[in-house]
């Protein structure tokens, strides 16, 4: 049996924080195609069940484009059972049901609630899929109260910050997927911190659901994808967000596909790079360069060796150190940069570095000038080299950038 384990998708961000308008919603219309496209994909590869793990939706409050397109798509693979447990994100009733068979809810689209509960698949009905929706009171006993057939391959979906896990395992994960930075604050509505548009996030402990006859522990909410050994029997995953939004989000996304033996209760797990467009933060040393457009083919070739394209965001940062007296103009770069990419920032980490004994006896305006500044005590020490360097442009009837 295939099933694909996927979490964090946020559907219906803002993503105003750094995107214009146009480009917001575009965005937004393309995370929210990326579920149809998931749908599409399952059925081809002959998935028979899709666990959502959490945060299908970025808040409560869903536009009716997404309520009815979510709806609408999983209603359109009747072939497709579609496990969906709320996060933290979207713990109000963002389908407009709160329990399967209700009449607003797809025939095979299953929820869960803040007990434990389980449903049976497989021909023999010997794969269990049980869930729980944590809160602040029944995050505590959570483990001690879950109860799983040992005869079973069992998988166990949260929702919910880890603690007590072991190293991520490089098995079958891309490269730049490790276990990372989710709080960080970038460009986007991820950027906008949890803390700020979630609700609880919930606390796994990963020793206590050690020998509980976990085979498959798919959680959601770290949007990295991590793999590691729950216990003798099973494994923990986190398969990361579906589709990155922020700069922390660099990197391949995507889903974890398993497939089960159900007789003999073994699986196989893989990750499949999925999202529409990839984040790339990339440091370009552009030590030694003595105009932008040295800059510029440092910067574009650290790209092209991340693997970054045209439909992909980029973020720069131009690092290493510059003759006081090179040309550089970071708004010229910055130009080329967006016109080259959906979407690029770029970030200047670069030292200036000055011999102040090369222009100690130079006769020449320049050298005046450097005296001038190395003797005025009103200009802090720190200031200096940049204050000689807008000097060097003015000179050189350039623009002060």
């Amino acid at each position: 049996m295939k099933l694909i384990h996927c979490a964090d998708l946020h559907l219906d961000s803002k993503l105003h924080t750094h995107l214009d308008r146009d480009r917001a919603k575009r965005r937004r219309d393309e995370l929210l195609n990326n579920f149809e496209r998931l749908a599409e994909y399952a059925s081809r590869k002959g998935v028979e069940a899709v666990l959502i793990a959490g945060d299908l939706f970025d808040r409560d409050t869903v536009s009716a484009l997404a309520k009815n397109t979510v709806l609408s798509v999983i209603k359109a693979h009747p072939d497709i059972r579609f496990y969906y447990l709320r996060g933290n994100h979207d713990t109000g009733d963002c389908l407009g049901t709160k329990e399967s068979g209700s009449g607003a809810a797809p025939a095979n689209l299953f929820l869960f609630g803040n007990r434990w509960k389980t449903y049976r698949e497989g021909e023999k009905g010997r794969i269990a899929i049980t869930g729980m929706e944590l809160t602040r009171e029944n995050s505590a006993g959570a483990p001690a109260s879950l109860r799983t057939d040992p005869a079973c391959f069992n998988i166990v979906m949260l929702h919910g910050q880890e603690t007590g896990g072991r190293p991520a395992s490089a098995e079958g994960l891309p490269p730049g997927t490790a276990y990372g930075r989710h709080f960080e604050q970038t460009f986007s509505a991820k950027g906008e911190k949890e803390e700020k548009g979630g609700g609880y996030a919930g606390v796994i402990s990963i020793p206590a659901l050690r020998g509980r006859n976990i085979d498959y522990l798919a959680l959601g909410h770290i949007h990295a994808c991590k793999k590691a050994p729950l216990d003798s029997r099973g494994i923990y995953c986190y398969p990361g967000c579906l589709e990155g939004r922020g700069f922390d989000e660099s990197g391949p996304r995507g889903f974890a596909m398993l497939e089960i033996d159900e007789d003999r209760r073994t699986m196989t797990h893989r990750f499949v790079p999925f999202a529409q467009r990839t984040l790339y933060a990339v440091r370009a040393d552009v030590t030694g360069c003595m105009s932008t457009a040295q800059m510029k083919d440092m910067a574009e070739n650290a790209l092209r060796a991340a693997g970054c394209t045209s439909r992909d965001m980029a973020d720069v940062t131009l690092c290493g150190e510059l003759e006081v007296d090179c040309e550089k103009d970071l708004g010229y770069l910055r130009t080329v940069l967006e016109s080259e990419f959906f979407f690029a920032r770029l970030r200047d980490a670069t030292r200036l570095c000055l011999n102040v004994e090369d222009y100690l006896y130079d006769e020449s305006l320049r050298g005046e000038f450097v005296r001038l500044v190395m003797a005025d005590p009103s200009i802090r020490s720190q200031d200096r080299t940049e204050v000689i360097r807008c000097g060097f442009r003015a000179m050189d009837g350039e623009e002060l950038v």
